[in-house]
């Protein structure tokens, strides 16, 4: 499956750690996705969640070469949480953090509002919950 720069797309969590992690239940299927150069957007957020959740899990190696990967690509473009996006996702956490969705998530669909983005490529029905299309 390849996604187009023409529609970008947002990257969460749960792609990046099935992607990397051999165990996840998701990641033949995360495998088979290539995104084109320059479509893909995410978060510091989720950034800092993935290298989090490869620490937390045993992946450290994975987490130095992912944080590296992210820091020198220009194939993933990365939107700092900055107040007013963060405001966003703290309003929004009150309308779909009852149901299960991270405050993270909800930063991302403040992102993705934002910037005009349609379509997440997770594995997180919360993103479906909140309107927007889910790729994974």
């Amino acid at each position: 499956m390849n996604f187009s720069m023409a529609a970008p797309v947002f990257v969460d969590t749960g792609y990046f750690y099935a992607r990397l992690s051999p165990r996840d239940q998701w990641h033949e299927k995360a495998r088979k996705v290539r995104i084109e150069a320059g479509s893909a957007v995410t978060s510091s957020l989720v950034v800092n969640e993935t290298i989090s959740l490869l620490q937390l899990r045993g992946f450290y190696s994975a987490a130095l070469a992912y944080l590296e990967r992210i820091r020198t690509s220009d194939d993933i473009k990365v939107i700092p949480v900055e107040r007013a996006l963060q405001e966003a996702a703290w309003d929004l956490f009150a309308r779909h953090g009852g149901s299960g969705a991270t405050i993270v998530d909800c930063a991302s669909f403040a992102i993705m509002r934002s910037q005009g983005i349609r379509r997440a490529l997770t594995f997180d029905v919360h993103f479906s919950e909140a309107g927007f299309e889910i790729l994974g």
